[in-house]
């Protein structure tokens, strides 16, 4: 089930339930109202607030539960996100460095990373990196890389990091294009410009 439908069935589901606990409450004084002479007011006012504390009760403990699974969630996240940037910086330094990049620890980077993501990422930063991966694949496979292919590949992994940090609570309100890509690429401002 998408996280979509799944926020609007919870919707759903509370709307009917806020719907039946009005109409209850609203029987309730009905029928209060309607035998008023008879009923001692001090039980009105107790089974007021009786409602009103079993359903502030509820409501509390389902927005605390859902709070604490969206914690869990992002301590396993954050450990794969570490891993993926260690890597990438490992990679960009390496390549500054003219050092070649072992194709084995590739490999099994991307074996790790792969699972770790299929369980971990959220449906819209697994999407990026499925995007980013098969474009570096694709990549690899260019024979003449030409300026404007290094930068879409590199466009489309700063979209996954943005997705990265969204996914662990950051807004990214005011990070614009490139301001990510500029802390590891020296002259992001220039490549960027050219075309």
């Amino acid at each position: 089930m998408t996280g979509k439908l799944k926020n609007i069935l919870l919707f759903t589901i509370s709307l009917i339930i806020t719907a039946l606990l009005g109409f209850l409450i609203y029987k309730i004084i009905d029928l209060l109202f309607e035998n008023f002479s008879k009923i001692n007011p001090n039980i009105v006012v107790a089974i007021i607030a009786g409602t009103v504390t079993i359903t502030g009760y509820f409501i509390t403990r389902y927005f605390e539960k859902k709070k604490i699974i969206e914690q869990q969630i992002r301590e396993q996240k954050l450990p794969v996100y570490e891993e993926f940037i260690d890597f990438l910086f490992s990679i960009f330094k390496q390549t500054k460095n003219n050092k070649q990049i072992n194709d084995k620890k590739l490999e099994e980077f991307f074996w790790s990373m792969n699972k770790k993501s299929i369980l971990w990422l959220s449906d819209k930063t697994l999407k990026s990196y499925v995007t980013w991966k098969k474009l570096t694949s694709s990549y690899a496979d260019v024979e003449n890389k030409t300026e404007y292919d290094n930068l879409i590949i590199m466009t489309s992994l700063e979209n996954l990091l943005k997705d990265f940090r969204e996914d662990i609570g950051h807004k990214n309100k005011n990070i614009v294009e490139g301001d990510i890509l500029s802390l590891f690429i020296n002259d992001w401002g220039k490549i960027n410009t050219k075309e």
